[in-house]
């Protein structure tokens, strides 16, 4: 609709280029234009704030990380020093579809038992699972500036958030 009122506005400016009869009426036809502009957009906005009339129907339940459980994690060295390709199982215990997840990926360096966390990372993982059944995803993690103090002994810590389910059409 927008698109519409900026076509008048252009038709107005040549018109005043075009013809100098028209420049006397650039000013006022400009005004009216842009006054029914924001009246539309006004009317507009007040009819999307109104309260639907039909029934509600209610909300799709969602899905939360304790729904999702990850099996089979590991982490293989990618193609440059500071990547890790991480593969991996997710298993929808929900009730709804699952559509997308995002990964949380924690690499700590533990020689000897001494633990330092080296980074984080996180990954979004579009995974279309149906509930009570399973897949392997694959993704992949950048850690930067582990190249400069290698990791010698690493630990994983994988972890779960911002579910999604499917929506219904």
């Amino acid at each position: 609709m927008i698109w519409a009122f900026a076509v008048a506005a252009a038709a107005i400016l040549y018109l005043a280029l075009r013809f100098r009869r028209f420049r006397s009426w650039v000013e006022p036809a400009l005004t009216v234009v842009v006054a029914i502009g924001l009246a539309s957009a006004l009317l507009i906005w007040f009819v999307d704030e109104q309260a639907p009339s039909g029934p509600v129907t209610p909300a799709t339940p969602a899905l939360t990380a304790d729904s999702i459980k990850l099996s089979d994690m590991q982490a293989s060295a990618g193609q440059t020093a500071t990547s890790y390709r991480v593969t991996g199982r997710a298993t929808n215990n929900g009730t709804v579809p699952l559509q997308s997840f995002r990964l949380d990926v924690v690499l700590s360096d533990c020689p000897k038992g001494a633990c330092r966390e080296v980074g984080r990372d996180s990954a979004l993982i579009v995974l279309r699972v149906l509930p009570g059944q399973s897949q392997t995803f694959s993704t992949f993690t950048v850690f930067p500036g582990i190249d400069l103090d290698p990791v010698t002994a690493p630990e994983w810590d994988f972890g779960v958030r911002d579910v999604r389910a499917v929506r219904a059409p």
